[in-house]
């Protein structure tokens, strides 16, 4: 397919998963079709990519089908596709030389599941998985590969790329992977993960600011074995179980072995770039004498992607009203706040903490969800429970956040079943948009 096309769908399909719904038997989120956005749906159900499709695997299918899809590339081939997605290639490529390295290494195993889920310990893969295959495609575009573990992933992304003429690496995607080894060379010694990811965002060697996107390009040098220790390898050196990959120094680091355990110190394992990596140079380059990117930077899949998808969410917005009344949020008022393209909450404030240089509103979802902003008379009286009971969140800058509205001042405290909670977390009221899932199952 034409990127101009795949850049339209990925935009498309943007638009139409601001919105999903939950699908509690299969423990997924697909995208949910609105009347607004079901022009896209079309679109994307025309051209193979139904929004809302759901995919079914059983263990041993997931593992069976990875090992076929991944006999169709030899190593150095996926390296080389691997390079192209760093740049010039869409970043759906990438996932060929994880991908091809899982299905090689990967052993004969019938499914070991940990005591209390039905995760398999050895491979990472629930008994009976279930994927959005439209959702998986859109991240492996714009985000990178599939996480450690998600074997079903893999296939998707092995298929996506099956019998496709495969890109041929440019003189600066060359450059951008030596520019990503010379950065892991040289970082100040006992830097971990963070820090390299922080420095190659900050050289922007990727088409995007997106941090994910840096963090998912050391992750995978780190599955492979590039990013490694003795300790814990990556998959070119042997393979290491699940729950081998799933230990981690604490509870603060987020990230899986072996990249978990790396520091700067460590250094890279050399032998395994050489083995990986032997058809390009890659030795240290100056990151002052960059060449000229080509294709100029915005003008790669996943920058234009991001481009049309914000052209597309200006065109559908809708006006909102002004806020009622003036000033400052105050205990009383109630704001409703835009969560996806037809979708509203509503936040009641309890108090208002203005003791230090912000002023904080503690609030609290009040229950329901609107098409639009609801009026006074449209208000709940009762407040919109998370999962475990009721929650707060002290908000800072809730006058400011985006498609907020205050709908009405001086309200009467609304009931809730249980006490208030203990404390209240902290942070800027735009959080509320994603935290909100938490409390409206339907917005999962």
């Amino acid at each position: 397919m034409h990127s101009t096309d795949s850049v339209e769908l990925l935009a498309r399909y943007a638009r139409v998963s601001a919105d999903k719904t939950f699908l509690p038997d299969e423990g997924i989120s697909v995208a949910r079709v609105t009347d607004a956005t079901r022009p896209d749906a079309e679109a994307l159900g025309a051209a193979g990519k139904p929004p809302d499709a759901v995919r079914r695997f059983t263990h041993d299918d997931a593992v069976a089908e990875l090992r076929t899809l991944g006999a169709e590339w030899e190593l150095g081939a996926a390296a080389s596709a691997w390079v192209a997605g760093l740049w010039s290639a869409s970043w759906a490529w990438r996932p060929a030389l994880t991908g091809v390295l899982l299905a090689r290494e990967l052993p004969e195993h019938d499914a070991v599941p940990y005591r209390t889920s039905s995760t398999c310990r050895v491979c990472g893969t629930d008994a009976k998985p279930a994927l959005a295959p439209t959702d998986a495609w859109y991240r492996r575009h714009t985000g990178g590969v599939p996480i450690d573990g998600d074997v079903p992933g893999y296939v998707l992304a092995l298929e996506e790329l099956s019998g496709r003429p495969r890109p041929v690496p440019s003189e600066y995607d060359r450059w951008v992977l030596r520019a990503v080894l010379t950065v892991l060379r040289t970082l100040p010694a006992d830097k971990r993960y963070s820090a390299a990811r922080a420095e190659l965002k900050r050289l922007r060697l990727l088409d995007t600011t997106a941090v994910h996107a840096y963090g998912s390009v050391l992750e995978e040098l780190a599955l492979v074995g590039v990013v490694a220790t003795a300790e814990h390898p990556g998959l070119v050196e042997r393979w290491s179980d699940y729950v081998e990959r799933d230990q981690r120094p604490n509870e603060r680091v987020e990230v899986q072995a072996p990249l978990a355990w790396w520091q700067s110190s460590d250094g890279l394992r050399e032998d395994v770039v050489r083995e990986v990596f032997a058809d390009f140079d890659t030795s240290e380059v100056d990151l002052d004498q960059r060449p000229t990117p080509d294709p100029k930077p915005g003008a790669t899949i996943v920058a234009a992607t991001a481009k049309r998808a914000r052209a597309l969410a200006k065109q559908s917005a809708t006006k909102v009203p002004r806020s009622a009344g003036t000033g400052p949020a105050s205990v009383g008022d109630v704001y409703a706040m835009r969560v996806s393209a037809d979708r509203w909450v509503t936040l009641y404030v309890w108090s208002v903490d203005s003791s230090g240089a912000r002023a904080y509103a503690e609030v609290e979802f009040l229950a329901g969800l609107f098409p639009e902003v609801p009026g006074p008379t449209e208000l709940s009286d009762r407040v919109q429970p998370r999962f475990d009971g009721r929650w707060r969140y002290r908000a800072h800058s809730l006058e400011k956040a985006p498609n907020t509205r205050r709908v009405t001042q001086g309200r009467p405290a609304p009931a809730g079943d249980g006490p208030p909670p203990d404390r209240s977390p902290s942070g800027n009221a735009k959080d509320l948009r994603s935290l909100a899932a938490a409390c409206f199952r339907e917005l999962r």
